[in-house]
């Protein structure tokens, strides 16, 4: 039985059409970024892939303490897998913190080095995985992180992030400067200050923020000329130091929360509900100026509605 051409004809520009929307569909989820919520999903996003990398792994952390994630290193290294780290030797406070972790690479004849002089400290906490992914984190591999912090860590796979991150990790490995930056990464010390300074003044409407340490008074007269303007601020933290500068933002009209459930680690913007910035760097001079640091712009509105929820879950914890 042969089908009117016109039936025909209709049903094979329906296939075209399922096919064409499957297609895009594939490609757009392909590059959706995807958030990680520490201590509530613990190591296991991490370990997943950690251990579905298929030829290469490359970290750059600060602290890291944590034998259940360094033995997942450790085995994907014994199947063959190029492991390369760059490690804070001596961390602020905790200056033999990573011994026995470098200690341990070191007798299993994985790559790893020091902080590069160029910088005080290496406090980007990133992990590359085969050149397609990258994992942007505000946690250290270490065993509070996934116990009492509030922290958060941004799965990306665009193409031209991720080849920035490993150009960047390239560059810190081999000492020499490194890179071009595209919009969405913030570097320190390179770029990092100025950009943060833009994607406040741009605020329109509203912000929250997820800050471990608020002591850069550029950064906080920003905030507050952005407030005086008529942005919303809430900021949740854990600071209990820097009361000055806290009671210098409140006077200016921001809401300054006391996190009482969770420590908070995280170091995260949220902005109009129309993007976030999410990583390592603190409102602190060292983490814009001295450090080695990262941290990423996400306009995924999946990811910037997490975000806010949990802010304000969060903050009814207060």
């Amino acid at each position: 039985m042969h089908l009117p051409a016109e039936v025909s004809f209709n049903t094979l520009n329906m296939f075209k059409y399922l096919l064409t929307s499957l297609i895009l569909f594939t490609c757009f989820a392909a590059k959706a970024d995807q958030l990680i919520i520490e201590p509530e999903m613990g190591r296991k996003p991490l370990l997943h892939v950690i251990n579905d990398s298929q030829n290469s792994l490359q970290l750059v952390m600060y602290g890291f303490t944590d034998e259940i994630l360094l033995n997942a290193f450790i085995d994907q290294h014994k199947k063959g897998k190029q492991i390369s780290m760059i490690l804070e030797r001596n961390p602020y406070l905790a200056k033999n913190e990573n011994k026995k972790t470098i200690r341990k690479l070191k007798y299993r004849h994985i790559s790893w080095k020091p902080t590069a002089r160029t910088f005080r400290f290496t406090h980007q906490k990133t992990l590359i995985v085969d050149d397609k992914q990258a994992i942007v984190m505000t946690f250290n591999f270490t065993r509070s992180a996934f116990k009492n912090q509030r922290n958060f860590a941004l799965i990306i796979d665009n193409p031209e992030e991720v080849k920035e991150i490993r150009s960047h990790f390239q560059a810190d490995w081999q000492r020499r400067p490194a890179p071009g930056q595209a919009g969405n990464l913030l570097w320190s010390p390179d770029n990092s200050r100025k950009k943060l300074l833009d994607l406040i003044a741009n605020a329109k409407h509203d912000m929250q923020i997820y800050m471990q340490s608020l002591t850069d008074y550029q950064i906080i007269n920003a905030l507050k000329a952005a407030a005086k303007k008529g942005v919303n601020i809430e900021i949740l933290t854990s600071d209990k130091k820097h009361q000055k500068q806290l009671s210098s933002l409140q006077k200016a009209g921001i809401h300054i929360h006391p996190s009482r459930h969770y420590y908070i680690h995280a170091k995260v913007f949220i902005v109009d509900k129309q993007l976030a910035l999410l990583g390592s760097i603190n409102l602190t001079q060292n983490s814009l100026d001295h450090n080695r640091e990262l941290s990423v712009i996400t306009k995924d509105p999946n990811v910037v509605k997490q975000l806010r929820d949990r802010f304000y879950k969060d903050l009814l914890c207060t």
